[in-house]
């Protein structure tokens, strides 16, 4: 007898090595091994779960390697280097999956962990990735923001000021296969969102997407244009935060909606949450639609790296930027105005509009 419970007891434990079960039905954690990694953003697992052995890394986009016969060389082939190093065949990981859990083409949309590793957050954080957040899988929303924008800052990989990925991973699915941007946009602070076409007027660092209009209000998105809260499209456009020759520092705002704004109250600063010294835009300060209102001032911002904040008189954020250091006389700035933020530094447009 004491042979049969050996023999069972040892069965038993590799049926738990083996096979794929939750490790906690709560937390919706799962042991498996990798298979191999088709690319910067999707794995192949040696076992199943629900069904599948495809796994889309969650709530990150890694550039494309082959779409419809494309690629976007050579990020999206250093990307898919990189998660091959890190995750090589028989890697054994943790399968962490959020709301929801499998997408429309079946695949299982997870957090993979290599131990205490987050392979998604290090695909951000090492710049092989950028943020792609679809409610409702909102997980490690701040973590994951934060990665990609130390990434940013210093300039790795995607981020290289040398040599930049000019489009999104989606963007480039979109231009290759003719399609239309289709999801609506908020954004995670304001919670406002924008039509799908007028994603750009959402900071990317602060995109969430939906599916459909009614799963950005479920989520308690109101529309950023509704005539209640500040439009979508009021933008920090450009900050020369150095001068040596140039007359002074500024900060432009530009009103790239289709209203006049009210500019009463609403405040500019240089750290997240507040900073010593904020600018109240005074009262009676209005902005056109297309115009801009420039903020000048004197050794406001560090050389070495600071915020740029906008938020409204309520204290909501309305608009940030930031940078990991700067060249005198030389300023960031979205191309073209109320567009994405250029990876490098260019000669001052005050007022104007940028390139």
């Amino acid at each position: 007898m004491k042979k049969i419970f050996s023999f069972m007891g040892l069965l038993a434990l590799l049926t738990t090595l083996f096979t794929v079960v939750p490790q906690d039905a709560h937390a919706n954690t799962y042991n498996a091994t990798i298979d191999y990694v088709v690319d910067g953003d999707t794995v192949y697992l040696n076992e199943e779960i629900l069904g599948t052995k495809k796994v889309r890394l969650l709530s990150i986009d890694a550039p494309e390697t082959n779409y419809y016969g494309e690629s976007q060389d050579p990020w999206g082939p250093n990307a898919t280097e990189y998660l091959e190093q890190l995750l090589p065949p028989g890697t054994p990981v943790t399968i962490e999956t959020d709301t929801e859990e499998l997408d429309a083409y079946g695949r299982l949309l997870a957090h993979v962990w290599k131990g205490d590793l987050d392979v998604n957050e290090d695909m951000l954080r090492q710049g092989h990735a950028v943020t792609y957040y679809i409610w409702p899988n909102m997980k490690y929303f701040e973590e994951y923001r934060s990665a990609m924008l130390e990434a940013k800052e210093a300039g790795r990989n995607i981020w290289d000021p040398d040599h930049p990925m000019t489009e999104l991973p989606f963007e480039f699915r979109d231009r290759v296969s003719g399609d239309e941007q289709d999801k609506y946009v908020g954004d995670y602070y304001t919670k406002e969102y924008v039509q799908p076409a007028d994603y750009k007027q959402v900071p990317m660092e602060n995109r969430v997407f939906f599916f459909t209009e009614q799963d950005a209000q479920d989520a308690g998105y109101t529309p950023a244009d509704d005539g209640s809260t500040t439009p979508s499209g009021l933008v920090i456009n450009e900050v020369l935060p150095a001068h040596q020759n140039y007359a002074h520092e500024f900060i432009e705002i530009y009103n790239g909606s289709d209203r006049t704004v009210d500019l009463s109250g609403y405040v500019i600063d240089d750290i997240v949450g507040g900073g010593s010294s904020p600018y109240t835009i005074p009262d009676g300060t209005s902005l056109a639609p297309g115009e801009y209102y420039v903020w000048t001032t004197e050794y406001y911002f560090n050389n070495d790296g600071d915020d740029v904040t906008l938020s409204d008189p309520n204290g909501n954020m309305v608009d940030q930027y930031t940078y990991s250091s700067t060249d005198y006389d030389m300023s960031w700035h979205r191309s073209p105005d109320g567009g994405s933020w250029s990876s490098i530094q260019a000669s001052p447009t005050e007022g104007t509009a940028n390139p």
